[in-house]
């Protein structure tokens, strides 16, 4: 990988793992204020505050989600300093330019990828 492929992948990590911090420090802002309202015995009540226990869970189910993928962008940071990314964990082959463009934290080409996932599927 050249100087200026390396450098624009570099872009494009920083720049999604900026967001996917934006998003999460948003989830985290959002349920502390959401679990810090009082809710008083009436029926009504006690249906504001299901619907507002499944809207958290929906929170920090996207923001679980939102770690491990801003996990996978700091990984992929981590390759390139040490001159590892767009290189395939699995075949050692180069990774292609298009693949890191669509997913930029990818580990493996396509072929190890399609195989990785088939042995991990659930049937």
């Amino acid at each position: 990988m050249n100087k200026r492929d390396k450098k624009k992948f570099e872009k494009m990590l920083i720049e999604e793992r900026d967001r996917l911090n934006g998003t999460i420090r948003k989830i985290e802002e959002s349920t502390r204020e959401d679990s810090g309202r009082d809710h008083y015995g009436d029926i009504a009540s006690y249906a504001e505050t299901g619907s507002d226990n499944f809207e958290l869970e929906t929170a920090l189910n996207i923001a679980s989600g939102e770690s491990n993928w801003l996990k996978d962008i700091n990984e992929a940071l981590q390759r390139l300093d040490n001159d590892s990314y767009g290189i395939c964990e699995e075949c050692q082959e180069e990774i292609p330019k298009k693949r890191l463009e669509a997913f930029p934290s990818a580990r493996h080409c396509i072929k190890c990828q399609e195989e990785f996932e088939r042995e991990n599927s659930i049937y």
